[in-house]
């Protein structure tokens, strides 16, 4: 998948300096400060995590920034929680999602003859 459809945007609702915990978010932000951008509160800023593991500004690139790489856990991870948002009234967990995903095989036309 093309890394500009995997585009997060947060609203900032403080300045970088009132940030207390180490997020995508003010990994971003300071990306941004090292950029000379100003992004203020109540502006959004749009990123793509790149490597959800490292806990410095290297874990996002911006949006407008040469992306050749994201990370696809990173994304699992956000889909299954999304759809387990979904299916959590019929009782599936991430555990049944996770599985159901890993049991899935693509079929091939010889094998419904």
């Amino acid at each position: 998948m093309p890394a500009e459809r995997l585009v997060e945007r947060n609203r900032v609702s403080k300045p970088l300096e009132g940030y207390t915990q180490n997020t995508q978010n003010v990994a971003a932000l300071k990306r941004a400060q090292d950029q000379e951008l100003d992004v203020h509160p109540g502006q959004d800023i749009e990123y793509v995590v790149v490597d959800n593991l490292k806990l410095s500004r290297d874990r996002v690139a911006l949006e407008h920034e040469e992306i050749a790489e994201y990370d696809p856990e990173y994304y699992e991870a956000q889909l299954v929680r999304a759809v387990e948002s979904v299916l959590s009234p019929k009782r599936w967990d991430r555990t049944d999602i996770r599985r159901e995903l890993t049991d899935t095989t693509t079929g091939r036309l010889r094998d419904y003859c």
